[in-house]
């Protein structure tokens, strides 16, 4: 069984991710649990676009509270050298 196999079986029958709470590489929430990972990403600071990525959110907050999406494909900034 291929690996991509292991994990489309494994969306079919809606298993739960492995999470340990006691091991740092399984990162700052429960992926299982719909209200810790609502909580973690309300006050994260999210980047979106490429190459000139644009915040849209500083720890929970909008960027733009006027509700204005920022652009992400506007004139390309330049960079400092």
């Amino acid at each position: 069984m291929t690996d991509w196999e292991r994990v489309r079986k494994s969306i079919e029958m809606d298993e739960p991710i492995p999470y340990d709470p006691n091991d740092p590489d399984d990162g700052p929430y429960d992926p299982n649990d719909d209200a810790a990972v609502e909580a973690y990403w309300s006050k994260a600071t999210i980047w979106r676009g490429y190459p000139n990525p644009v915040m849209i959110q500083k720890d929970g907050v909008p960027v733009n509270p006027d509700g204005t999406p920022a652009s992400e494909t506007g004139k390309p900034r330049a960079k400092a050298s």
